[in-house]
């Protein structure tokens, strides 16, 4: 009976993360963004967050990460591969189906991080009130 439960307490066990070099971060985030649609500053927080974790178990430098992270996006803003933009527009009408108002929906995108100028082009697209 200890057998068992010494191999459930093994499985239990958190693994440790992953060192974030540039090809592990970059395929993070491209297989972040085909899961889901973000904006560039939320890309930027769940990878950050991998580059703390990751910094905390390897005594590396978050800084390093940083750079690499910021490299990263400009890379993809460069690319079309993320899109402020689009992503604000999308957002905004998916919100405005589900029956939210322009307040409502102006602060969900703002959590995302997305510009207010940005916010205010994708509700004026939808006709909302600023």
């Amino acid at each position: 009976m200890t057998e068992t439960k010494d191999r459930k307490t093994e499985r239990r066990k958190k693994r440790a993360p992953r060192k974030a070099t540039p090809k592990y971060l970059e395929n993070a985030a491209l297989y972040y963004l085909s899961r889901y649609a973000t904006s560039a500053e939320n890309l930027r927080r769940v990878m950050m967050l991998k580059v703390m974790r990751s910094a905390r178990h390897h005594g590396t430098d978050p800084e390093d990460g940083r750079a690499l992270i910021e490299a990263m996006i400009g890379r993809f803003l460069g690319s079309g591969l993320l899109d402020d933009g689009a992503y604000a527009r999308t957002r905004a009408d998916s919100l405005h189906r589900r029956g939210n108002s322009a307040s409502v929906i102006r602060g969900k995108l703002k959590q995302k991080g997305v510009g207010d100028d940005i916010i205010t082009v994708a509700l004026d697209a939808r006709g909302e009130e600023t």
